[in-house]
């Protein structure tokens, strides 16, 4: 059996196109649809979380807006991202439970809704559900609309738009001519350096392609060297397309594609510290350190969806205890004071697109979970760096006051849930790049992450006093 990963885009084998999220406005908005042209997005990313009932069924949760998978309430056969919480009663028409199915033939798997006993399939059927995700046949399909690729979302990455690389001699990558020809040498001691610039440009399937800013044109393989000379504009030359994989926190290797080695930096023929197609694993030479050619960012407008977050890693914990006595012979009434220290964490991310040592300023609202939903209950404003977690703690007084019976001690325990929240989130970019050009850019793949304490309440125990 093949095994899936947890983190899947799923390519239909029919029109190889990818299943997202409708986000935009429409008649679909909301359904899942075979019309994603680019597997790097937000929209088309799908965790599959292992049943509790059978370890040979999943459930699917939609990553944009932390729904699962469940059928349609006005048409069962329609397959949505709705259900805000897992079901496993297979008697259930809202049963949120898919049986991978593996097909060898075609290397795809079929997913098969568990209480209707159908795979679900691309819909061939009129507008406005066409390429919509559907349970309809419990057989194959002759077309193979019910045969999906899973591609492991864990192994995509997404480099920044503007960016250079510095090999491990210590020098970023220039652009420079060598022998008449259009080389890429580790040759600069300067991220300011015109000719070390370079343009990302992902591809449906996550292959990128990279443009020299100095010479105006796109990498290529010949035979072995990368050569910036290229100004071919499509994806259909695989010496112009490279594969990312991820080493480190800013550090990649990239395969090119024309003859699946990885590129590195080397001495030979003539030409010193170049770049060559030349290695089929990862060395120290291929280990290219990246960076991103922006002075400054700015993110702001950042509308969050409190409808789509998802609470998780509920539990409880007890702030304070104190505790009152009375020896009398009658009921007293106390006051209680409880110190405790309240302290909430928060971190701002993306799920697609990658943020680097740039200086960041941000203007945002900040979710907290009140009452057991999410709620933007404060602000922050100010420099941010990207993907860490901010952390503040404050010292909290309580008075509470209780009634003690005769000759009892009184315990009084002040408890609160401790809950962790992933709230999505779209925002505006303005990066001021290192050439002086300002990019404005509007995004759609935040991911905001936070942790505090709500559902604060006292619990009294009594215990009598003994003579």
């Amino acid at each position: 059996m093949v095994n899936l990963p947890r983190y899947v885009a799923l390519k239909s084998k029919y029109n190889n196109n990818y299943l997202r999220y409708v986000n935009e406005a429409s008649q679909v908005q909301k359904f899942l649809q075979y019309s994603g042209e680019s597997v790097l997005t937000p929209y088309t990313v799908y965790e599959l979380e292992q049943a509790k009932c059978d370890t040979s069924l999943v459930n699917i949760r939609c990553a944009y807006n932390n729904k699962y998978w469940v059928s349609w309430p006005s048409d069962h056969h329609f397959i949505v991202a709705q259900a805000d919480n897992i079901e496993e009663d297979k008697s259930k028409w809202n049963c949120t439970l898919f049986q991978p199915i593996y097909d060898s033939n075609h290397q795809a798997f079929r997913f098969r809704h568990v209480y209707l006993g159908f795979n679900v399939c691309l819909w061939r059927g009129s507008a406005p559900y066409v390429n919509c995700l559907r349970a309809q046949w419990s057989s194959p399909d002759r077309d193979l609309c019910d045969l999906s690729t899973p591609i492991n979302w864990g192994t995509l990455l997404s480099l920044p738009k503007h960016i250079v690389f510095k090999g491990d001699n210590g020098y970023y990558l220039s652009a420079q001519w060598i022998e008449e020809h259009q080389y890429l040498q580790f040759a600069s001691n300067d991220i300011g350096d015109p000719t070390v610039g370079m343009e990302t440009f992902i591809t449906k399937d996550g292959h990128i392609r990279f443009k020299s800013n100095y010479f105006g044109k796109f990498w290529r393989r010949s035979p072995n060297w990368i050569w910036a000379d290229s100004t071919d504009t499509t994806t259909n030359n695989s010496d112009t397309l490279f594969l990312p994989t991820k080493v480190d926190k800013n550090v990649v290797a990239l395969r090119n594609m024309g003859n699946n080695n990885f590129i590195k930096r080397l001495t030979a023929d003539g030409k010193t510290s170049c770049l060559n197609a030349a290695v089929s694993t990862i060395d120290g030479t291929a280990r290219l350190q990246f960076e991103e050619s922006v002075l400054s960012r700015e993110i702001y407008n950042v509308k969050f969806r409190p409808s789509d977050s998802r609470i998780y890693d509920q539990s409880t914990l007890v702030m304070a205890t104190e505790t009152a006595t009375n020896t009398t012979k009658e009921s007293h009434t106390m006051n209680l004071k409880f110190t405790y220290t309240e302290t909430k964490s928060s971190m701002w991310n993306s799920s697609v697109s990658i943020k680097l040592g740039v200086k960041t300023t941000v203007q945002t609202g900040i979710p907290f979970i009140v009452d057991g939903k999410v709620k933007i209950s404060a602000t922050f404003s100010g420099q941010y760096q990207w993907g860490a977690t901010k952390t503040t703690s404050k010292v909290v007084e309580t008075l509470y006051q209780v009634t003690v019976p005769s000759m009892t001690t009184v315990i009084v325990s002040l408890l609160a849930t401790q809950g962790t929240s992933d709230v999505p989130y779209s925002y505006a970019q303005c990066d001021t790049l290192i050439n002086g050009e300002i990019k404005s850019y509007q995004m759609d793949d935040g991911v905001y992450k936070g942790v505090n304490s709500y559902n604060f309440k006292y619990e009294t125990k009594s215990k009598p006093i003994t003579a």
